[in-house]
């Protein structure tokens, strides 16, 4: 059994665009029976049902999943996703594909237990490191920022690198092997569009 991905996405663009999106989606999760019937936990959130409303097949595109938290403003519109194995890029590609005005950042978590986001100016995801000191997950924007959460709750200076946080990560790992729950730390990496599909 695969763990879910977890995606957060903005669109910006055209208010005209923004707003016939969010219609769709808002639409389609008001509706008493799913648009396309399938098994997912929230059937009419699944996002098939958005693929088939842009006019596309959803034996076509990976979407697996449901989106959650749909939002509109004035400047953006924004849903998070909980889908199997990978985050639905190619949903956000088709989406794109129908709206030309929309772009879109995304902050993403997938089952291969890497972090992702394309929003490289930082415009909604300023988060670049992960520390995991179970129960508390902290996303942090810095690595002086992560290294300092960690050294807080191991006791001890950990310096501001990577190297560093990962190393004192492994040792406190190490030295408490029968903690029900490892220290784990990750880097939020920058991606850009091209390296999605």
């Amino acid at each position: 059994m695969s763990n879910p991905a977890f995606m957060t996405v903005y669109f910006e663009g055209e208010q005209r665009e923004l707003k016939s999106l969010y219609g769709k989606m808002k639409r389609l999760q008001e509706r008493q029976k799913p648009l396309v019937e399938n098994g997912f936990y929230n059937p009419t959130r699944w996002l098939g049902n958005l693929v088939v409303r842009l006019g596309y097949s959803w034996k076509k595109v990976n979407c697996q999943g449901t989106w959650d938290s749909l939002t509109l403003q004035e400047h953006y519109l924004c849903f998070s996703t909980e889908t199997a194995w990978n985050p639905p890029f190619d949903v956000l590609k088709l989406i794109q594909d129908v709206y030309p005005s929309l772009r879109f950042y995304f902050e993403a978590e997938g089952d291969w237990d890497e972090y992702v986001t394309n929003d490289a100016e930082g415009r909604y995801f300023t988060n670049r490191y992960v520390v995991d000191t179970e129960p508390d997950i902290e996303y942090l924007d810095t690595i002086e920022e992560a290294s300092a959460h960690l050294a807080k709750f191991i006791g001890k200076p950990i310096a501001a690198n990577w190297e560093a946080l990962y190393q004192a990560a492994e040792e406190w790992n190490e030295q408490n092997e029968d903690s029900n729950w490892p220290i784990d730390v990750k880097r939020i990496c920058v991606i850009g569009n091209e390296e999605l599909w």
